[in-house]
């Protein structure tokens, strides 16, 4: 039985996720000076949660929806958009960079049509008077704009050959019943024949009642009604305004060699007739076959481009609304075009719609480019090194959700114990320092992380271990007991000054709470107080 795993399922996980942000929240941790074992497994992740040293809260504008980067590059072939391809893993749009832009930025461009394959050679540019943001390129492809990123984001964000959504995008957009037609595929370009275009321009101002007195180019047939069911299109040289008609009626007048059409409403504006949908007396024309789209949706409109009698493309003059399902078809001219007449050279073309993604293309950016990743973005200021530990070593990371905290949440916490001792000179870093009971059993062991002898200070990590929690001390949630003295690898006694409670700091993190969602360990790195450090996770569901 076959298999198929929709990345839509992946995507709506991911969505999940990033809505959660309102609630949840979510923290670098940076744990054990040493390496340990990163295992997908709850002994390793309590190892991970014990070891930590510091951590910092990542902020909700740091977590993104994440994209493979495909930056356009000359010479590539990129995927065409096809409703009927998965489109997954694959080049179906590029990132337009400042080297190949007028904007200094990065510009996402989506494919809608590749040139039959063509390598590209002309990067789309962005123009903010380009209304609908589609863009044909000298090399024959056409792209369509959907979102920018800064420079400084671009920077920021991207990790691991990815890149963020960013911008105010829907990540819940309102259900829609459907698409707009994207664009009509000529299936066999190459091989349709037998298609006339006419042309030529009016005598005259057009009637209200849909006539129209044209002056052919060339000579037209006689044959009444010959042009009946085809297209007319005109255009006003003035203002560039275009219209769109079915032909009613035809008739030539073989003295005078003009031609008289009737036609019904614009099919562009719904204006009832020529004069009011402005066509004017010196308007210039085409007639060429019609393209009929049927579907559940409406508004679709489109128009051959006949090269040599063979119709190599469709124009989309409107995509319409609410598709879900359509037929396209190049209605067969009335007279002299018979493709099942063996004696001619006629053939019919075939065409196709391609409906775009439900609500167009950029309406759903999670779906449409089949986001199932994340990113975290967390980072390491001059002004954290103030507050957590700026020396020896760490050799992992991960990220945790809704640790807990004695107080508020903060932004970072230092997760080491301070202890202020006069016995400052027998203790020394990366040792093990320990606590006995009266009957000699350690109940508290620790590794010094570091010793500040200017402050009589020492800091210890890495204390928690299968010893009973001291519900006395702190939050009850290490077993550090405030009534007993340290001692170090040596044996030698070490004693907090008095006060006692004057001279333990302890963290004010709840130890072992949160839920491990990612950890990860390398060789150890070592933290100065110039340390300066990003972080960038990229996650899948």
């Amino acid at each position: 039985m076959p298999e198929i795993l929709t990345t839509k399922f992946k995507s709506d996980t991911t969505r999940l996720f990033i809505n959660s942000l309102a609630s949840d929240e979510y923290y670098l941790f940076v744990s054990a000076i040493n390496e340990f074992d990163p295992s997908n497994s709850s002994f390793s992740k309590n190892e991970f949660l014990e070891k930590t040293l510091f951590g910092k809260k990542i902020l909700n504008e740091d977590i993104h929806f994440m994209i493979k980067y495909y930056p356009w590059q000359k010479g590539l072939v990129y995927e065409e958009y096809d409703d009927r391809e998965d489109l997954t893993e694959k080049k179906f749009y590029a990132v337009v960079g400042p080297n190949d832009n007028d904007t200094g930025d990065y510009r996402v461009y989506k494919c809608l049509n590749n040139n039959d394959s063509a390598e590209v050679s002309s990067p789309p540019n962005y123009d903010a008077a380009q209304v609908d943001q589609i863009y044909e390129t000298a090399d024959g492809y056409v792209w369509k704009y959907i979102y920018r990123l800064t420079d400084l984001e671009f920077e920021a964000y991207n990790a691991l050959g990815y890149i963020p959504l960013v911008g105010e995008f829907d990540v819940n957009p309102a259900v829609v019943s459907g698409g707009v037609i994207s664009d009509i595929v000529v299936e066999n370009p190459l091989d349709n024949s037998g298609y006339v275009v006419e042309t030529g321009g009016m005598i005259g101002s057009p009637f209200s009642s849909g006539v129209m007195i044209v002056d052919p180019f060339t000579t037209w047939s006689p044959i009444a009604n010959y042009y009946v069911g085809q297209y007319i299109y005109t255009t006003n040289p003035s203002n560039g305004v275009s219209c769109l008609f079915e032909i009613l009626y035809y008739s030539y007048n073989t003295l005078t060699t003009n031609a008289e059409i009737r036609v019904g409403a614009d099919l562009i504006s719904g204006q009832p007739n020529p004069v009011a949908a402005g066509v004017l007396s010196n308007a210039s024309f085409q007639i060429f076959p019609r393209v009929k789209i049927t579907g559940d949706g409406s508004g679709a409109i489109g128009i051959p481009n006949v090269s040599n009698g063979r119709i190599t493309s469709i124009t989309m003059l409107a995509g319409g609304s609410n598709y879900r399902n359509v037929v396209v078809e190049v209605v067969d001219p009335v007279f002299d075009f018979d493709p099942e007449d063996n004696t001619t050279t006629d053939v019919r073309a075939t065409v196709r719609a391609r409906i775009s993604p439900y609500g167009n293309h950029g309406y759903n950016l999670v779906d449409e480019f089949k986001c199932r990743h994340f990113s975290f973005y967390a980072y390491i200021t001059a002004e954290n090194n103030t507050e957590i530990g700026d020396t020896n070593t760490y050799a992992g990371v991960g990220i945790v959700k809704n640790p807990e905290f004695a107080g508020a949440s903060p932004e970072v916490f230092d997760n080491r114990i301070a202890i202020v001792t006069d016995d400052i000179d027998r203790v020394t870093a990366n040792t093990t320092i320990i606590q006995l009971d009266s009957n000699n059993e350690t109940v508290f062991s620790g590794i010094v992380h570091e010793v500040d002898a200017s402050s009589n200070t020492f800091f210890i990590a890495e204390y928690m271990g299968p010893y009973q929690n001291n519900g006395s001390t702190g939050e009850g949630d290490t077993s550090l007991d405030l009534t007993l003295p340290f001692r170090n690898d040596i044996g030698q006694t070490i004693q907090i000054n008095s006060p006692v409670a004057s001279n333990v700091t302890l963290s004010e993190y709840i130890q072992r709470s949160g839920e491990v969602i990612f950890m990860e360990n390398f060789f150890p790195l070592e933290r100065t107080d110039l340390s300066r450090e990003e972080f960038k996770f990229v996650l899948e569901y």
